[in-house]
């Protein structure tokens, strides 16, 4: 009876030291290596080889849609688990509410389940979009330096008898799971900066559309800015010819000696042109109007550069309005299959 009260305690103990070394080489680990990924990746392999788990896989909360998305899955051998993060190309994805880890996640509690036939919040979706059966399943939260969910971590099918999880594994996954929070939290602000990034491509992509489509208004500030001292000393002509016909035309209609002299001077005969003075006479009034018409495009084009810049908002407005509502329906129908 001493021998193998002895003996049990001596397997705790092997068992206690095992894991304080794993945990003590995961602590290394994140001290040696800088990339994140490969970090991950060699934690979750460790944690899963260690625990006879057949698949470990990685939940992050997705703020934008409020959704748990597949950031890491890898088999204990090795290898990537092509059936999650190959599926159509695409990552899997659940409501933050749905199932084993949408319940662990909303709640913040650890759930270990000995057989997901008979528990109630095992809903399956995942495993008919992969093919894969799950049997038995220990799931952690995952929470940021304030305590707050950020996703959750899934052990999958323990290999080894009793065939389940037990309350030992729970407890050194939990240990784990403190020590590598930090990490965790830097690698989902690290996914959520490249959604964002992404995000604001694709509206400059839409920014440059709408662009083209109301017109680029570069060149024409440009041409503006180039062209305002040749506006300016036109319009000066302008002024000076309009007030030299207005003076000119009051002199013929008041004056009697001037006004043989002054309209000479109004339709060119004084030139000597002849009978071809209305060529004259036309050319100064088709002069005379473009530098007014200069002026008021001069005068027009604030209201009208300030309308464009208001319809371009609009349209970006919508198309973005109508971006999101496509994803609400997207999100909708991934909700209800």
């Amino acid at each position: 009876m001493a021998e193998e009260e002895s003996e049990v305690l001596v397997n705790e103990l092997r068992t206690r030291v095992e894991r304080l070394e794993l945990l003590l080489m995961i602590g290394r680990m994140m001290s040696a290596t800088s990339d994140q990924e490969e970090l991950i990746n060699s934690i979750a392999l460790a944690v899963g080889h260690y625990l006879d788990a057949d698949r470990c896989s990685i939940f992050f909360h997705d703020k934008m849609t409020d959704e748990l998305y597949t950031h890491l899955a890898v088999r204990t051998d090795g290898q990537a688990d092509e059936a999650i993060l190959s599926l159509e190309g695409q990552q899997i994805r659940i409501r933050s509410d749905e199932g084993i880890a949408g319940h662990v996640f909303q709640n913040s509690e650890v759930l270990n389940v000995r057989d997901t036939q008979v528990d109630g919040r095992f809903t399956g979706s995942t495993d008919k979009k992969t093919g894969y059966a799950t049997q038995s399943i220990l799931c952690i939260p995952l929470k940021n330096r304030r305590g707050r969910s950020i996703g959750v971590l899934q052990l999958l099918n323990k290999q080894t008898d009793p065939g389940y999880f037990t309350h030992d594994d729970e407890i050194f996954v939990r240990e784990l799971v403190e020590q590598v929070g930090e990490l965790m939290e830097l690698i989902l602000k690290r996914d959520e900066l490249e959604k964002r990034n992404a995000l604001l491509e694709k509206q400059m992509q839409d920014l440059s559309s709408i662009e083209y489509l109301v017109g680029d208004r570069t060149t024409i500030n440009a041409a503006f800015r180039h062209n305002r001292s040749i506006h300016y000393w036109t319009g000066l002509v302008g002024l000076f010819l309009l007030a030299l016909m207005a003076i000119t035309s009051l002199g013929m209609v008041h004056y009697d000696p001037w006004r043989k002299v002054l309209l000479a001077l109004h339709t060119g005969t004084f030139l000597g042109l002849g009978h071809r003075y209305y060529y004259f006479t036309d050319a100064v009034s088709i002069l005379t109007l473009l530098i007014c018409l200069s002026g008021l495009l001069m005068y027009v084009y604030p209201p009208l550069n300030r309308w464009l810049k208001s319809k371009k908002d609009q349209i970006l407005r919508g198309k973005l309005e109508s971006a999101a509502s496509d994803e609400r329906r997207t999100n909708g129908k991934r909700g209800q299959s």
